[in-house]
């Protein structure tokens, strides 16, 4: 709340550098940003030209139709993702949605965020944050569906195998018809996104499109 309020009050300034003028990101911190080379459009793993996904070999995640995704989670970006969960400053969250790739959503699709983790600390959680943002600006519905049942431990801890094992059967979604478009703030592994949406699928999703800020490369 107080960061917010902070926002609000000091001078309008870069949320990533702080010391360019705001509020949305400097030039200078926009051109450290680092897009992802031609990113595979099931699995968002840059192909850099290759001619089937070294990661996925064109398979996807798995319950995902598709994936869109943008940024290079490093540097800048990384800088700015943290001021944005950890220190839950609204400028960084703006910003970060400002970043988001731009996607076709259906028609009837809805908007669906990854959810929080129970009993996560106070403040913004960005990948509602961002789902709220594309919801507004594609004009679709935004719908928190999803539910974590357990805890788990930390994904960026974890080795890909230990990653799939540690999200399997982590959500349940409330029902659902239609497509559904899945957000959240980083891929990694992509088996968050996929635990997510086999639950979406079991609730009776017919299709999950999977949209993220950025990609651990």
């Amino acid at each position: 709340m107080w960061s917010a309020v902070l926002d609000l009050l000091l001078p309008a300034v870069c949320p990533c550098c702080r010391t360019a003028s705001g509020p949305a990101l400097c030039l200078g911190c926009v051109a450290g940003l680092e897009e992802l080379a031609d990113p595979c459009p099931w699995c968002g793993e840059p192909r850099a030209g290759a001619p089937t996904c070294p990661v996925c070999r064109d398979r996807g995640l798995p319950h995902c139709d598709r994936v869109t995704v943008q940024w290079v989670y490093d540097g800048v970006l990384q800088h700015l993702v943290s001021i944005a969960k950890i220190e839950g400053r609204s400028a960084a969250v703006a910003a970060c949605a400002d970043l988001l790739p731009p996607v076709e959503v259906p028609s009837e699709a809805l908007v669906v965020p990854v959810p929080p983790s129970p009993g996560r600390r106070p403040g913004p959680h960005l990948a509602t944050a961002l789902a709220k943002a594309l919801a507004r600006r594609t004009g679709r519905p935004f719908r928190p569906l999803l539910r974590q049942v357990r805890p788990a431990a930390e994904q960026h801890r974890l080795s890909r195998t230990d990653r799939a094992r540690n999200v399997e059967g982590l959500f349940i979604a409330r029902p659902v018809a239609g497509p559904v478009v899945l957000v959240d703030d980083l891929i990694t592994s992509g088996a968050t996104a996929s635990a997510a949406a086999a639950a979406l699928r079991a609730a009776g999703a017919t299709a999950v499109q999977v949209v993220a800020l950025a990609r651990t490369v």
